[in-house]
Formats: structure tokens, sequence, C-alpha cells
């Protein structure tokens, strides 16, 4: 593995030839700076990015009225959907989900058991979600509105607390912070394995071409 970032990062956005990132450093009047960075995978090279690209990424088209409608666009999860619309999450379970044009089509506080979901990997008309402190993985349909299958969580020690989701061909790469490990679930059968297990707690696994990152405690490293 290379380490590639080994600063305070936020949030990342995968992209066609790498990904970007939202960086916060402190300032010396005590205050936080959020600065964005691209790194591009073929040159192994980071440089500054604009304010817009990074919402542009995240958002789509109309990044804009979505920013400005969730004022903190930086700490939540955003995913788009088949309909061109957007959903994002925050780790309080909050959700939105907005239409192709921006406006807001459901605002609401997304749980199951009573505890909050995070991260969003999209699947078709539905979404996967983590729920952490269910031990627990569930698909989720916005035009429904309901939960329709849980993976883990009870008597099931599949995972050890969830934080991340990402969707790759049909199966899934759960991050899982406890044991330090990227598990998988094969969508034709539901079947749990072990991927990669590292040496300190990973919080996100991405893919870009064939390239595969994982986000650990200690920076960004290229698998």
């Amino acid at each position: 593995m290379e380490k590639i970032i080994s600063s305070d990062i936020l949030d990342m956005i995968p992209h066609d030839s790498g990904f970007l990132y939202a960086e916060k450093s402190p300032m010396d009047d005590g205050n936080i700076r959020v600065s964005f960075f691209s790194y591009e995978q073929e040159k192994n090279d980071v440089y500054p990015v604009t304010t817009k690209t990074y919402l542009r990424h995240k958002f789509g088209p109309e990044f804009k009225t979505i920013a400005e409608t969730l004022g903190d666009f930086i700490s939540c999860d955003a995913a788009i959907l088949a309909n061109n619309g957007v959903i994002t999450l925050y780790d309080t379970g909050e959700m939105h989900i907005f239409t192709a044009g921006g406006t807001v089509a459901w605002q609401g506080t997304l749980t199951y058991q009573d505890e909050p979901v995070k991260d969003l990997a999209v699947d078709g008309r539905t979404v996967w979600c983590a729920v952490p402190d269910r031990n627990a993985i569930i698909c989720y349909s916005p035009n429904e509105g309901r939960v329709l299958l849980r993976i883990g969580g009870g008597s099931v020690s599949a995972f050890s607390y969830p934080v991340s989701v990402s969707k790759y061909d049909d199966v899934l790469y759960i991050c899982n912070k406890n044991s330090y490990k990227v598990r998988t679930i094969k969508l034709e059968d539901y079947s749990v394995r072990d991927y990669l297990v590292f040496k300190e707690p990973v919080t996100d696994y991405f893919r870009v071409l064939d390239v595969e990152y994982a986000a650990l405690e200690s920076g960004v490293y290229r698998i």
C-alpha cells in the first residue's frame, strides 16, 4: 500500500480520473479552514480545485441550489439516483431527497431500530446504508420510503461497527471500523466474506477504474 494523503480529510468524492477531497486545517486565529483538492490517479499528483468544482462533482448540475438548501454541504454523503435526483445523508440520519431540478422532494430522518443510518451506495432505485450501532446494512427505497432488507445485526456478527458502503458490479464493500476489515456482500446470494484486513480502523473504500483506495485512521492509501 502507498499512503497518498495524510491530512485531516472531511469528504472524498471519486470521479473518472481520481477523486476530490475536502481538507481541514487550523488557522493562526484559531478558526478552521476548509480547502478542496483533486487527486489525479494517472499522474499520482494533487492540486487545488474550486468550491464550485467540488460541489458539481458531489451534487451534479443543480449543485448551487442543493448546496444553498443544505447549508452544510461538506458533512453529508451524496449520491445521484436513477432518476437523476440527488439523495443526501448526514451521520445523524438527516436525509434530503432532491428532484433532478434541485427542489426538495422529501426531508426527514432515516433510522433503523431507533439508530441513525449513514453512507450511501446506489443500487438501481434503492440505496444501501450502514447502521453502525446495530452492526447491520440496510437496503432503503426512496420511492417507497421504507427499508426493504437488512443484512447482519441482531445475533448475527457479520459486521463490527460498519461505517461505509460502496457497490461495484453486484458486490457491496463494507468498512468495519472496529474489526479493521472491509467485508463483501455478494448480492446474488447475500454471502459475506472478508476482503481486506488492516492494522487500524478503516472508514472508507472506493475504486477508480482498476485502482483501489482505503481511508484509514492514519490517512488515505492506494492499495
